[in-house]
């Protein structure tokens, strides 16, 4: 079996972490847990398993990740969220990886919103690089991080599903956006980009279709509704926080 490591970055993960962490228990020796300040029963429930739990002050998602790499012990990472479990199907795919090993594996995303499990909207089809190389580092974005693929790295595919369970209520998911937009923001004016007329107003109508009609989430009913009309009000949150800055430095 691959020589595995485990990082997960919590704060207040309650509701997630237990089932979490039960499907890695399988597939590593080596599972790491960097929290930024749970407030919540997150770290008793994870000190209930043989995991490494590290306390850290929040620097920012990829932040958090690097840090947690850095103390693994195997030569791959699994990346996952404490919002996210190795279905069985995958765990079994993953103990039978052997050598010759690529780089970096990615594998295909199941969405769950609210307790109901997605089929479309443009959360679907969904897949993510979770294993790599543990040298292989997160870029230094404050949302959205990446991971810095050198461009010879080897790629293979699972087939198996990482379940994801997004949020647990609408009150969540629009809190998230908020965040999120405002994350976007301060990235976009760092890298001293600018709201345009056609992004700030036009973007947000085209990220609705995209979402409701093209992807065909009107086929997920009111959930698919709800996803595409917040990604629509995030899409222009974004560029109205980012003009705001834009014209007041202070902010």
């Amino acid at each position: 079996m691959i020589s595995l490591s485990v990082v997960i970055i919590t704060n207040n993960e309650v509701l997630n972490i237990e089932r979490c962490l039960k499907s890695v228990l399988p597939v590593s020796n080596d599972i790491i847990v960097v929290d930024s300040g749970s407030t919540d029963a997150t770290l008793d429930i994870c000190r209930r398993y043989p995991v490494k739990v590290i306390e850290k002050k929040w620097e920012g998602y990829a932040a958090q990740k690097n840090f947690g790499n850095s103390l693994a012990v195997n030569p791959y990472i699994l990346s996952i969220d404490a919002d996210e479990e190795l279905s069985p199907e995958l765990q079994e795919e993953i103990k039978l990886l052997s050598e010759p090993l690529a780089d970096i594996y990615e594998m295909p995303f199941r969405i769950n919103f609210c307790g109901k499990w997605l089929s479309f909207t443009h959360w679907n089809p969904r897949k993510h690089v979770r294993i790599f190389r543990k040298e292989i580092p997160w870029n230094k974005d404050a949302v959205h991080e990446d991971l810095i693929i050198p461009k010879l790295a080897k790629k293979s595919a699972l087939a198996g599903v990482i379940n994801h369970y997004t949020t647990h209520s609408l009150k969540q998911y629009i809190n998230k956006n908020d965040y999120y937009a405002t994350l976007a923001a301060e990235k976009m004016k760092a890298a001293g980009k600018r709201p345009s007329f056609v992004k700030l107003y036009l973007s947000p109508s085209w990220r609705f279709l995209h979402s409701f009609i093209l992807k065909l989430g009107f086929l997920d009913g009111y959930y698919g509704f709800v996803i595409a009309r917040e990604t629509a009000r995030c899409a222009f949150l974004k560029y109205y926080r980012l003009k705001k800055r834009l014209a007041n430095p202070a902010i």
